[in-house]
């Protein structure tokens, strides 16, 4: 397949896939809600204000099994039959389901990913795409991986500005920046690190390297979406990150591999003809 058959092919499955882990992804925020509700509810604390609005306080159980259920049928509908109103309706279920699971204080991550992701798709439904709309799946890829492009050049510039400013504080390029940050965010969860991860970080040297290498492949990540080898390239790079944020960083991220694998995933080596122009 030439390069605008293949990526509009992969984001048909995509769409599919997505959808399917949708279907997981309410079961993981079920079980995410019986966690905080089990904790004092003055633990409770919105952050944005939308959610200060809606959910100042941890809704009812019943509540939020309600909006689980109704986006599970939707989910599985559009599974059926894709259509721009059901997105529409995924998307701001979603939303609203992930306010008050992600969005509080103490809660390390917001699947800010998985919302976009869901949002991307709204109207590239996959019965109405053909191969001359490769570049609209661009602009979905594009809209995904520039969010860690964008978290790799505020690094950059952070750095930048306070290597030109000689300010005292610590820099990514500094021995010990990577280990000061596992030490910070461990501490900041009140765990201790484990003893694996002190005997890695052993290794001033090697950890700069691949601090510098890790930031500028962040940095590069937006250049998937217009290669498809470069974007199966940055899908494992980005798994390979987000295992090493959950170890290392304490961030609690784990949703997000199995949602990068199912949007950007090349389904087409299943294909039996593999002969491709990337």
């Amino acid at each position: 397949m030439k390069y605008p058959q293949l990526t509009v092919y992969n984001y048909k499955i995509a769409y599919y896939a997505i959808r399917i882990f949708g279907l997981y992804w309410l079961i993981a925020q079920y079980y995410r809600f019986l966690q905080l509700k089990s904790r004092p509810k003055e633990l409770f604390e919105p952050v944005f204000w939308l959610e200060k609005i809606i959910f100042p306080e941890l809704p009812d159980t019943g509540v939020f099994v309600g909006m689980l259920v109704a986006c599970g049928i939707a989910l599985m509908a559009s599974l059926l039959k894709p259509s721009y109103v059901l997105n529409i309706l995924i998307f701001l279920l979603i939303t609203l389901i992930n306010l008050p699971i992600s969005a509080n204080f103490g809660v390390r991550h917001t699947h800010h990913l998985i919302i976009l992701g869901f949002f991307l798709s709204i109207f590239l439904l996959p019965k109405d795409l053909e191969e001359k709309d490769y570049k609209l799946v661009q602009y979905f890829y594009l809209g995904l991986l520039v969010t860690y492009s964008m978290a790799g050049m505020s690094k950059f510039l952070g750095t930048a500005k306070n290597l030109i400013k000689n300010t005292d504080k610590l820099l990514w390029i500094n021995k010990g920046a990577a280990k000061m940050n596992t030490y910070d965010n461990y501490y900041m969860a009140d765990m201790e690190v484990p003893g694996w991860i002190k005997d890695l970080y052993a290794y001033d040297n090697l950890w700069v390297v691949l601090t510098v290498v890790g930031i500028s492949l962040q940095l590069l990540c937006f250049l998937g979406a217009f290669n498809r080898k470069l974007l199966t390239f940055f899908m494992l790079f980005i798994v390979i990150f987000h295992l090493y944020t959950y170890e290392f960083v304490v961030a609690d991220a784990l949703d997000l591999i199995p949602f990068v694998i199912a949007a950007l995933f090349p389904y087409h080596i299943f294909k039996r003809d593999r002969r491709s122009a990337y």
